[in-house]
């Protein structure tokens, strides 16, 4: 039996719900049962109120309200054949329940005598398309609505919410001074029938138009909180952004996602502040697809430690997913700058979201969703500044206790928050806070420093680095502490960042470190014209644009004149180094070739657990290979245990032939 009609329009047509009511003379319910709408539809209605229900098909919903104690309702529809096959089947039992034949763009009804009016799929059914018809109807629609709705009445629409729908009842309603609020009829996606489209309830209350007077708009997402919205524009955000977001929980919940990954990454904001307060990142088997028969987590990251290997990277996070034992991993991560009692309560705000990610197997099952974490805090961040700068943007500096409970200071820039620009580990003696020098958040600061040591090791003078990104000081502070024959000149373009590293992160200044604040292309530029000379040129200098796939060096330090200078500037002995980080596996190549093509010798160095790449590169006979990495390391560890700032190894040598790749 098909009652799909050949065109949208036909849903707008009498002849169309005739011939449906005809062939389909079983309950038929748009959008939901009673005991899905019920909770939200009582809190708009009483028993005083005299109902108009609009187009009520053959639906259980007067019904159901009528049982409830609504009897002041008159259910109307265009449609003959449903109004008297609801006549014929309640007549006898429920004499009270009133079915009549109506065109609810034009009624019998006198002005004012309704106190509610309730449309359960009506307006979705006139206005299939946002075509000049269609508009022209729920125009009609509307101001009969306008007309027969008493005075602080109620309009409750029922509606699947499509953009011209959503478009035109809020602009409709809001022009006419209407207190509009928007609710999400939630026990629908619960219903076991759900179908991944989410119902909405818009209760438009009629009330005076107030001349000059902002339109009410409010968002009640769970039938408790309203929130109060600026403009028409924020809640058509707010609906397709609950339209994607219960699709997306839907496809999770059956296992068909079309993206071909095992990763997904989404962020829960935070009501009030309209900021991130969770990132879920959904971590799958690549083997286990039947929704039915899949297993599930949630692991809730201790504060502040979400930029930690086993957190941030794909193969940790399968790890992790491995260790639970689970099919399907949702990685909770929580956000700077929002407040968290406890787990507990991180618990019972994302239980419900974690109900409808989880494979629909876990719910048929009445299984319990399990949340987990690697200790019962929920950990600790605290940011001790928070400011501007006019070159890097917004950034905290905040500190973090770690899995041993030692305190680590980080620099974050918020244009890329989940990036780590420098970390000091802090030290407490006699009560005094200290950096412990011997602390690198990644291997790819003592692998640069094992680039400089090929140079103080075999020099018989003091050698002159030139090292384009300051940042917190960690690199010029392992170079000062490791070697004494060298002397650096670091320039940062962010004098905010220079002061940084002086007050937070323990940059130590002496006669061997001249820091410059200026542009890194333009002192090359010059340098190169004043005929100066360097053993060792660094490139340790980020990328602000995290869209690009590139995170290090710019592509603008790379240019060939650029690279010109370089070689000009380290001659045919020095040593040009590079913090690279490229996820692009193009972008990658076509940088490795353009290096390649100028110098003779590139090796790089693989930093285990990390994405960074640090490349060693020079025009000299001499090749980077294990032989002279490994003297030199042997040679960088003896020099840093003999320092008491750090006293002990930095490079594992035993490691490091294995993290020499070919290029």
């Amino acid at each position: 039996m098909n009652l799909v009609p050949e065109k949208n329009s036909d849903f707008s047509t009498t002849e169309y719900w005739d011939s449906f009511f005809t062939k389909r003379k079983a309950t038929f319910e748009w959008y939901g049962n009673y005991e899905n709408l019920k909770r939200l539809l009582t809190k708009y209605i009483s028993a005083k109120d005299v109902i108009l229900m609009s187009g009520c098909g053959n639906s259980d919903l007067s019904l159901n309200l009528y049982s409830d104690g609504f009897i002041n309702m008159t259910s109307v529809d265009n449609s003959e054949v449903v109004i008297a096959n609801m006549n014929n089947k309640h007549k006898n039992k429920y004499p009270g329940l009133v079915y009549e034949i109506e065109d609810i763009l034009n009624t019998k009804y006198a002005d004012e005598k309704f106190s509610a009016v309730i449309d359960k799929g009506t307006l979705d059914a006139l206005m299939p398309d946002g075509e000049v018809e269609s508009l022209t109807r729920a125009m009609k629609m509307f101001n009969e609505i306008k007309r027969i709705l008493k005075f602080g009445g109620r309009y409750i629409c029922v509606s699947l919410l499509q953009y011209h729908i959503a478009q035109f009842i809020f602009s409709y309603f809001s022009e006419n001074g209407w207190i509009i609020r928007v609710c999400q009829c939630t026990e629908v996606e619960d219903s076991p029938d759900f179908n991944g489209q989410p119902v909405f309830m818009v209760v438009c209350t009629k009330v005076n138009k107030i001349p000059g007077a902002n339109p009410v708009l409010e968002w009640n997402p769970d039938g408790l909180t309203n929130e109060r919205l600026d403009s028409i524009n924020d809640l058509l955000e707010i609906v397709i952004d609950t339209q994607k977001s219960v699709s997306m929980c839907f496809d999770l919940t059956k296992c068909q996602m079309e993206d071909i990954s095992n990763n997904y990454r989404f962020e829960i904001n935070c009501s009030q502040t309209k900021k991130p307060r969770y990132t879920i990142m959904i971590v799958e088997s690549p083997t286990q697809k039947n929704p039915n028969k899949m297993t599930f987590a949630a692991f809730i990251v201790p504060h502040g430690r979400e930029h930690e290997w086993l957190f941030s990277s794909e193969e940790g996070q399968d790890i992790l997913r491995r260790n639970c034992n689970v099919d399907r991993l949702a990685i909770i991560s929580m956000h700077r700058g929002q407040i968290y009692k406890n787990l507990k309560q991180v618990q019972g705000e994302l239980s419900r979201l974690m109900l409808k990610i989880a494979p629909q197997g876990v719910i048929r099952r009445g299984e319990t969703i399990l949340f987990l974490s690697l200790e019962q805090q929920l950990g600790d961040r605290k940011i001790i500044m928070e400011s501007k700068s006019e070159h890097s943007g917004n950034f905290v500096i905040e500190e973090v206790i770690g899995q041993k409970d030692e305190t680590y200071r980080r620099l974050v820039f918020l244009n890329m928050p989940h990036i780590i620009q420098s970390e000091a580990k802090l030290l407490t003696e006699n009560g005094e806070i200290k950096i412990d020098y011997s602390h690198f958040l990644s291997d790819y600061i003592p692998y640069l420093g094992l680039g400089v040591g090929i140079l103080a090791n075999r020099l018989n003078r003091e050698s002159k680095i030139l090292l384009i990104g300051l940042g917190g000081g960690v690199l010029t502070n392992l170079l000062l502490n490791a070697y004494k024959n060298v002397n650096i000149v670091a320039l940062e373009i962010d004098l905010v960042v220079y002061k940084i590293a002086k007050e937070a992160f323990g940059l130590l200044e002496d006669n061997r470190l001249e820091v410059n604040i200026c542009d890194g292309l333009e002192y090359i530029c010059n340098a190169v014209k004043n005929n100066d000379k360097y053993d060792a040129v660094i490139y340790d200098v980020d990328v602000k644009d995290p869209t690009l796939g590139l995170s290090g060096p710019p592509k603008a330090f790379l240019r060939q004149d650029i690279l010109n200078n370089v070689k000009s500037l380290i001659g045919k002995d020095g040593l040009f180094l590079l913090n690279f980080v490229c996820r692009a596996s193009d972008v990658k190549a076509e940088i490795l070739n353009v290096l390649k093509t100028n110098f003779k010798q590139l090796t790089s160095l693989k930093i285990a657990e990390d994405i960074n790449r640090v490349l060693l590169a020079g025009n000299s006979v001499e090749a980077f290979d294990a032989h002279l990495l490994e003297q030199t390391a042997a040679y960088m560890n003896q020099c840093t245990k003999s320092n008491p700032l750090i006293a002990c190894d930095v490079i594992d040598i035993s490691a490091l032939k294995e993290n020499i790749e070919d290029i």
